[in-house]
């Protein structure tokens, strides 16, 4: 059972109250999006909100907006936000992005959506609801991704391995292209399950990239996982 608080170097996560928990997915994905050049980022289906408080931690400027569907995790995002050192630059709203408006649009739009389809249903509605596609699909999520990005900018997301294909076809109909991607193993000897992607409106050249969680066993993490989130996790 996850634990009602999981503390970070610079913050803290409370999510007793949240469908979803602070998992290895989320603070890789965190760590891994390129948050540099930002001026104005917006995190898509936040849950606990550490997706944003990665981004107000990595890039000190940056006026970042998160939106949760969920009312109490969209709650309980609030207060992490409001608790951390970054208050100021920190602004949750429970509403569903797809009635989004926004006066400015967005250099940086980043996702850990409810990406999963044809898997077994929880009996959780709220986690049902965060984990499966139905509610926020990928065209629904990438239409909202093509009105809410600059011209300029970029989205970030992580999807199943073998839902890459799916999400790469419906950005492409919006114009968004992949420009970095990363395959993530959780251990070397088992198949890759996770892929991170940065996509932009340029065609051109993917810079690939990959990483295993894991060197040889559980809690025996390996040199690239601890480098990327040093800076993130007590204890690295």
């Amino acid at each position: 059972m996850a634990k009602p608080s999981f503390r970070f170097k610079q913050f803290t996560i409370q999510q007793d109250r949240c469908a979803l928990k602070v998992g290895t997915d989320g603070v890789l994905f965190g760590a891994w999006v390129d948050h540099l050049g930002a001026t104005r980022i917006l995190d898509i289906g936040t849950g606990t909100g550490v997706l944003a408080l990665i981004a107000a931690q990595r890039n000190a400027t940056a006026s970042i907006h998160a939106v949760e569907i969920d009312d109490a995790s969209a709650d309980q995002a609030k207060e992490n936000a409001a608790a951390s050192p970054w208050a100021d630059r920190l602004h949750v709203y429970c509403m569903d992005v797809r009635r989004m408006r926004s006066d400015a649009q967005y250099d940086l739009i980043i996702c850990n959506p409810p990406y999963y389809s044809g898997y077994s249903r929880s009996p959780d509605e709220r986690v049902d609801l965060a984990k499966h596609g139905d509610e926020l699909s990928f065209p629904d999520l990438l239409d909202s991704v093509r009105q809410l990005l600059l011209p300029e900018g970029r989205f970030s997301v992580i999807v199943p391995l073998d839902r890459e294909a799916d999400l790469i076809h419906e950005a492409a109909r919006v114009s968004l292209y992949p420009k970095r991607r990363c395959v993530v193993r959780y251990v070397p000897h088992r198949p890759a399950k996770r892929i991170l992607l940065e996509l932009d409106r340029l065609r051109g050249s993917v810079h690939d990239q990959e990483i295993t969680v894991e060197a040889t066993g559980p809690f025996d993490y390996s040199p690239e996982y601890r480098a990327l989130i040093s800076d993130l996790m007590l204890n690295f």
